[in-house]
């Protein structure tokens, strides 16, 4: 960002110093000084520089100097042959700025045909600009939400946007009373000839009441999904006891450094599912091309072979990550606390393990806002632990043994 001109510091230190300082006495009819009011009429032209201070401040007249604005609704709609220097509520910028404009505001319009010859400095929550609107020159700005439509003929330095990145998000968590939105108010007198501007409030969803708590549609999703994940784990209970007490073995040595490990694990894991699609796409390619050359037979063979083994393995790899990633974290932590109270390893045990742990986990994975949160914490954590126990796993491990020796060999040879 380059440094804002002398002249300009100069400027403001002039103006912020002129509040400490008493205003001249005016007689009648006589032009009112460096302090206008809130207004600048329309028709009206001054030769100086100008501060505007007020509860709704416009100016539609010419100013032939820089002009300080501080006020709550702020309206532009005149000229200003000088740099624009304003904090507000709420601004909007309709007319012409030759000079650069300085703005610190919660909302800031360009509307259409708005002209600011020069740079944009602003420090917002939103800034929206409106077709045919002009920042002639760079824009620098920092706030949470944009809209920019209009021309800039100069550099974007800009970190803009996570209103919507966090809206985003609270919808895709199903989360839709925690969105922040912006709502429109038009004032009656901003209709001008370059049309209506806006005046844009911030409104808080959160902080609007919220419907009353669905008690019973709660209960039937905790024990749906509670019904599902035990079944699920009474199943690979039933089949891998051992490959399932192995897998939680890493959780209870190193848990720090699973769960980093799960993190990296779990990213991987998503990129999967887009390799599968570019695989599903090239299988359903050479099926064509095999068609082309006459072998229907053969692509109806090859198709059905080819996507049963994709499917199959997505499956796999969707009920890995959905619920034998939590049944890992779940056998870990609980038959740890078992170990505690009983020594032994009988099947009961581990089984009231599993019934305790899922029931834990679907009360907590319940709870309104924080559910996803630890939903999150304990998939990361158990892909970590079925990750290091397949790389120490027995089938693994000679693998790994015989390609150190085959690299020992190498390095004696040479």
């Amino acid at each position: 960002m380059k440094p804002i001109r002398k002249q300009n510091l100069l400027l403001l230190g002039i103006l912020l110093l002129s509040f400490l300082l008493p205003a001249p006495v005016q007689a009648a009819g006589d032009d009112p000084g460096l302090f206008y009011g809130d207004t600048v009429p329309a028709g009206v032209s001054v030769d100086h520089d100008v501060v505007l201070l007020g509860q709704e401040v416009t100016l539609e007249g010419t100013v032939n100097g820089n002009v300080f604005i501080l006020g709550n609704q702020v309206v532009v709609t005149g000229r200003v042959d000088g740099s624009l220097i304003l904090i507000a509520q709420n601004a909007a910028i309709g007319g012409e700025v030759t000079g650069a404009v300085y703005a610190v505001a919660l909302t800031l319009d360009l509307p259409v045909n708005a002209v600011l010859v020069r740079d944009l400095y602003t420090f917002t929550v939103s800034l929206t600009s409106k077709p045919d609107s002009l920042i002639g020159r760079h824009l620098y700005a920092l706030g949470l939400d944009a809209g920019l439509n209009g021309e800039i003929g100069g550099e974007l330095h800009t970190l803009l946007g996570p209103i919507q990145l966090y809206n985003g998000l609270m919808r895709l968590l199903g989360f839709e009373e925690l969105t922040l939105e912006l709502h429109f108010d038009i004032p009656q007198d901003t209709t001008t000839p370059q049309g209506s501007l806006d005046l844009r409030h911030l409104k808080v969803r959160f902080l609007e009441p919220l419907p009353a708590f669905d008690w019973g549609r709660w209960g039937l999703t905790l024990l749906r999904s509670w019904a599902v994940l035990f079944l699920f784990g009474l199943l690979v209970l039933w089949l891998g006891r051992k490959p399932l007490a192995r897998s939680a073995a890493p959780l209870q040595h190193q848990p720090w450094l699973t769960l980093a490990l799960g993190l990296i694990v779990l990213v991987v894991s998503m990129n999967l599912f887009v390799v599968a699609l570019i695989l599903a796409v090239l299988v359903f390619a050479i099926g064509l091309g095999l068609n082309f050359l006459g072998l229907w037979p053969l692509t109806l063979v090859f198709w059905v072979l080819a996507f049963s083994a994709l499917l199959l393995g997505v499956l796999a790899l969707w009920f890995l990550i959905a619920y034998g990633s939590k049944l890992v974290l779940i056998f870990a932590v609980v038959s740890w606390l078992a170990g505690k109270i009983t020594t032994r390893k009988a099947f009961w045990v581990d089984l009231l393990a599993v019934l305790a742990g899922t029931v834990v986990f679907a009360l907590l994975r319940s709870l309104p806002y924080a559910g996803w949160v630890i939903d999150l914490l304990v998939t990361v954590a158990g892909m970590g632990a079925l990750w290091s126990a397949w790389r120490r796993s027995p089938v693994s491990e000679p693998a790994a043994a015989q390609a150190k020796a085959v690299k020992t060999a190498r390095k004696g040879r040479k």
